[in-house]
């Protein structure tokens, strides 16, 4: 009996273990860079090439400047964000900023593409995963994109 008690604890405990180390969209911080797709995290999947070709990156939330990723930074500076999945397709390691062709919403929330650094000037919105258009080439920030933000009020 005692041997069924410890295994039922041990097998909490490491249920309880996978399940705190799920990241989700709601303890995700702005700027952070995901892998593309349904993970837990649903960034903003961007993309080298249209219709969904080439090099991409996954950033979640809100993004101020792609000249400057905030969790890259030391005493030179911070580090621009970069095309950073598919080492083998064009456009890898390229500056994100002004170099965007397509986007797939995998957020919860619509999500804007800025002109501007600072989410200012034409932008092109998302709808959240799964809701109207939430995937496209992008139109007003075609190769001319800056900035991001989750359109969710207090997220």
């Amino acid at each position: 009996m005692r041997l069924k008690s410890l295994s039922a604890v041990f097998a909490l405990v490491v249920a309880a273990l996978f399940m705190s180390a799920a990241p989700s969209s709601a303890n995700s911080a702005d700027g952070t860079i995901y892998k593309c797709g349904r993970y837990g995290n649903f960034p903003l999947c961007i993309y080298y090439y249209a219709n969904a070709k080439g090099s991409k990156t996954g950033i979640f939330g809100k993004v101020h400047n792609y000249a400057a990723n905030p969790y890259a930074c030391s005493s030179q500076g911070c580090l621009p964000y970069r095309f950073e999945e598919g080492s083998t397709l064009g456009g890898y390691g390229t500056l994100l900023k002004n170099h965007a062709e397509f986007v797939y919403n995998y957020n919860d929330t619509s999500t804007r593409v800025y002109y501007n650094s600072g989410w200012s000037g034409p932008a092109d919105q998302w709808d959240p995963y799964g809701w109207g258009t939430y995937f496209g080439n992008l139109n007003y920030t075609f190769n001319n994109n800056a900035s991001q933000d989750r359109l969710c009020g207090e997220c």
